[in-house]
């Protein structure tokens, strides 16, 4: 199976649009079911504020069950009334069915999941990032069971040893953090591969009444010596059953991990973004592990804390040598390729080195940051970041 079948993949500069057919038919029918109930609208209509569009409540439910009917699903009551104009509740139709369009849902290598966005799911008034990495990482590792047909804390090699479905790399583009609304209805659609038995890949696209998510993941088995989490070395489980399909080749999502821990390219190409690899540091800050919010079930400091961990001395920086007071609630993350090497015990700290940050064009910044041990200066993990303003 190519890479490209198995995955949503993210190897292009924007989130994905519709195509020239969907603007030639689905526009057409979207304006034709319109024109039942509002005579006379046009395809520039769909831009307007609903006010001003001469709909009643009656010619809304008259549209709603019109475009259920289309697409062929319901949308939920959450979704519906947080359009704010027509354009808004095309691309909702749009993403959602293609998503649907893209897994073949019912099988232990895929799977979707729906949430109301309410305040425990938010954080700076705004889509909590650690939430949604934790999230995505359960979807991973259900799908990792199902595929499997094993509970995760089942996983074991021949020896008999306990292993860990370790993040390697994470990479996700994702609308402004804080578009998200509180109340809104975000909808979470992913599915699993692997190349061998120890590295698996999912991918997720997300939809969120115009706001889109993409992202993709990675993990090995790992095995910990000795309950010491700098002792962490890589494994194979002890294989009876597994469902999950198997590449031809190794992912260059896979390979360009390796590259980049080997320290064999300068640059790395991502998201349509150019960043460069390196270990110059214009910022460092010594970090302290927060035990009840940072470590995760089995005492490994969770994949999820390593960005947000990232973002403390990129916020120090901004606020007190750019004078940006507000950076932490202007700038949101919009783009993310993290690169993780090894974890630490709860008791060590961390050094944050802030490698970079560049200026680019729509008032965005671009981020490269690094994670040491300070125990051993093990490095820990490279992240690479994009903040929208």
């Amino acid at each position: 199976m190519p890479w490209n079948a198995a995955l949503p993949t993210l190897y292009k500069t924007e989130l994905p649009h519709p195509s020239p057919n969907f603007k030639d038919t689905d526009m057409n029918n979207f304006v034709k079911v319109l024109k039942e109930v509002i005579p006379g609208v046009a395809a520039e209509d769909l831009h307007l504020p609903l006010c001003e569009t001469g709909m009643h409540s009656l010619d809304a439910i008259i549209v709603r069950d019109s475009l259920e009917q289309h697409f062929g699903f319901e949308i939920p009551d959450a979704d519906w009334f947080g359009f704010k104009t027509l354009a808004e509740t095309l691309e909702y139709c749009y993403q959602a069915k293609r998503a649907s369009e893209f897994f073949s849902f019912g099988s232990p290598v895929n799977s979707r999941r729906s949430y109301e966005i309410t305040i425990p799911l938010m954080a700076n008034a705004a889509l909590s990032e650690n939430w949604l990495l934790k999230e995505m990482g359960d979807m991973h590792w259900a799908l990792l069971s199902d595929g499997l047909q094993q509970k995760s804390s089942r996983f074991t090699d021949s020896l008999g040893n306990r292993l860990y479905a370790a993040f390697v790399r994470i990479k996700y583009a994702i609308s402004p953090l804080n578009q998200f609304a509180e109340n809104e209805t975000l909808h979470l659609a992913n599915e699993i591969s692997r190349y061998g038995n120890s590295a698996y890949y999912s991918g997720v696209n997300g939809h969120c009444i115009g706001k889109k998510i993409e992202a993709n993941l990675m993990t090995s088995f790992s095995v910990r010596k000795n309950q010491d989490n700098s002792q962490i070395t890589s494994s194979n489980p002890e294989e009876k059953v597994n469902h999950v399909p198997e590449l031809d080749a190794v992912p260059d999502f896979h390979s360009t991990h390796r590259l980049v821990k080997k320290g064999l390219i300068k640059n790395l190409v991502s998201g349509g973004y150019t960043f460069r690899i390196t270990d110059s540091e214009i910022d460092s800050l010594e970090y302290t592990i927060n035990p009840y919010y940072e470590v995760n079930g089995v005492g490994l400091l969770y994949f999820a804390a390593y960005p947000i961990i990232a973002d403390r001395c990129a916020s120090t920086f901004f606020k007190q040598t750019m004078e940006l007071a507000d950076y932490d609630r202007t700038y949101h993350t919009i783009f993310r390729d993290c690169f993780f090497f090894a974890n630490c015990n709860a008791d060590d700290k961390i050094i944050i080195k802030l490698n970079y940050v560049e200026i680019l064009e729509g008032d965005r910044l671009q981020i490269a940051t690094s994670l040491y041990r300070q125990s051993d200066g093990k490095l820990m993990a490279r992240i690479f970041t994009v903040k929208q303003k």
